[in-house]
């Protein structure tokens, strides 16, 4: 997860809220009209926001919007950086360069959705599915897996 004295400050404010106000990523993207792993990204830095997204957020988590829109100006424009192999392959490249994007996002929505714990690779399915589109093909790509919980002993 990224380390919170690296995030840029409104990051750090909109996770703080989130925290202290209770909410999860779903309930604050239905807030906003977005996607909860966008949310999350956006959080964490990985997503930028419109000025209609800061001013929901600020309304939803009792934020000032004018020091909310400064604190991501002021931050500049939204770590997107990928530290993956280089892999150049045109099939496997742009899932791995999507789940490092977006990593602290969805391991956050996972973790608020099933607690501590960890995904079982063994017994994982993958499914891929073609969707056809005015605009071309689509691939989908669906991952499922038995979730293994910590424990405290």
């Amino acid at each position: 997860m990224n380390d919170p004295e690296s995030l840029p400050l409104a990051c750090t404010k909109l996770l703080h809220e989130k925290t202290r106000q209770k909410l999860t990523f779903a309930q604050i993207a239905g807030h906003i009209s977005h996607d909860e792993i966008w949310t999350a990204a956006l959080f964490y830095g990985r997503a930028a926001p419109s000025l209609k997204d800061i001013q929901l957020l600020a309304d939803l988590l009792n934020l000032s919007a004018e020091t909310l829109e400064e604190d991501f100006r002021i931050s500049g424009p939204p770590l997107r950086e990928a530290t993956i192999s280089h892999t150049t392959d045109p099939i496997v490249y742009p899932f791995q360069e999507a789940l490092e994007l977006y990593k602290p996002a969805i391991r956050s929505v996972v973790t608020e959705k099933l607690g501590d714990g960890a995904v079982s690779v063994p017994d994982m399915k993958i499914h891929v599915e073609k969707n056809s589109t005015a605009k071309g093909c689509d691939v989908k790509l669906v991952l499922e897996s038995k979730y293994i919980q910590y424990h405290s002993w």
